[in-house]
């Protein structure tokens, strides 16, 4: 297995495949826009909302270095939890384009070639950067768990 093949292996199974963790697509579909949208009165957790238009802030500038284009990023990080919108259809729509960032995030490494991964122009390497948005999506993962746990809807 080539670094490419893992690659596309571990945004698969972070993305879509329900294997020894459950993947982002599982934890965000079926939801209601209430109960995206939700926060425990105690404490300070971001919403399930909050927490995938951050997710997908990320893969929308991974994307764009995938294309090559200028992927320019704020300077608050707090910025990429805003949320846009606040009906089912808003909700909806985020789902809807967290599924095709991803899949055209797949599509461009599947034509890759290792050479395209190393020779980056950027100051890491290109396989890097595409490691550290599937980790980051696992990491965020676990905390839609723990707040659809929190709501009592989930029974994975």
């Amino acid at each position: 297995m080539n670094i490419i093949d893992l690659l596309l292996y571990e945004l698969e199974n972070t993305y879509s495949k329900d294997d020894w963790y459950s993947p982002l697509k599982l934890v965000i579909s079926d939801l209601t826009y209430e109960q995206a949208l939700w926060k425990p009165e105690i404490g300070s957790i971001n919403s399930i909302w909050e927490i995938t238009a951050h997710l997908l802030y990320y893969k929308e500038r991974l994307l764009l270095r995938l294309r090559r284009e200028n992927a320019e990023y704020t300077s608050n990080n707090q910025e990429t939890f805003d949320i846009l919108g606040n009906t089912q259809q808003d909700w909806d729509f985020l789902v809807k384009r967290m599924e095709e960032v991803n899949q055209y995030i797949y599509d461009h490494i599947q034509k890759m070639s290792i050479i395209d991964l190393e020779n980056d122009t950027s100051k890491h390497p290109l396989w890097k950067h595409i490691n550290g948005v599937i980790r980051h999506d696992a990491h965020h993962i676990g905390q839609i768990i723990m707040n659809r746990k929190l709501q009592g809807i989930w029974s994975k």
